[in-house]
């Protein structure tokens, strides 16, 4: 039993590791979207960096308002919370599995708006580069804007929707279970 109580806190220790990279990373990502946004805010003009959209709009001659392009920036700051939002509920499931509240609603209900927030991320961001692509209306296809970001969010938000589900499962049976002693 002492066995399994220092693996489970290793896989604790592991998962607190990669959320505070999860969290280092998304939060110099954000400070990079910001200092863009207030970069075209204060010159009202557009930086020299690219536009942080997947849509490809340096080298050529589309034409976008500073207005335009800042009602993106910001749609897309707004949309880039929702990892911090998932990666939050990601972290108070490891709390309660630290605290050995294993199948509680409380997990299953973390998990599943973990998955929301993954999933709110993606779609999210897919649909603000469709918007920027018809506001631009360039040649770019819809399909140039699939990542291996977009995948891996969309991936990973159906993967909580999961373990929602099998926590839940879990909660069902351990509740049967002190039913039937």
């Amino acid at each position: 039993m002492n066995n399994k109580t220092k693996n489970t806190d290793k896989g604790i220790k592991a998962f607190n590791t990669i959320y505070i990279f999860g969290i280092v990373f998304a939060g110099i990502k954000l400070i990079e979207y910001l200092q863009w946004t207030f970069q075209l805010i204060r010159k009202w003009n557009l930086p020299e960096e690219p536009f942080f959209s997947k849509v490809n709009l340096m080298n050529s001659d589309v034409e976008i308002s500073i207005t335009a392009y800042l009602i993106f920036a910001i749609a897309y700051i707004i949309v880039f919370g929702f990892i911090f939002l998932g990666l939050y509920q990601l972290n108070k499931t490891a709390k309660l599995f630290a605290e050995k509240n294993i199948f509680q609603k409380e997990v299953s209900s973390a998990f599943k708006r973990a998955g929301k927030s993954f999933l709110a991320f993606a779609f999210g961001t897919l649909i603000i580069d469709i918007a920027v692509l018809a506001w631009a209306q360039t040649s770019n296809r819809v399909i140039d804007l699939l990542s291996t970001e977009l995948i891996v969010f969309i991936i990973l938000g159906y993967l909580m929707y999961f373990l929602a589900d099998i926590f839940r499962e879990g909660i069902t049976l351990k509740e049967e279970n002190e039913l039937t002693i």
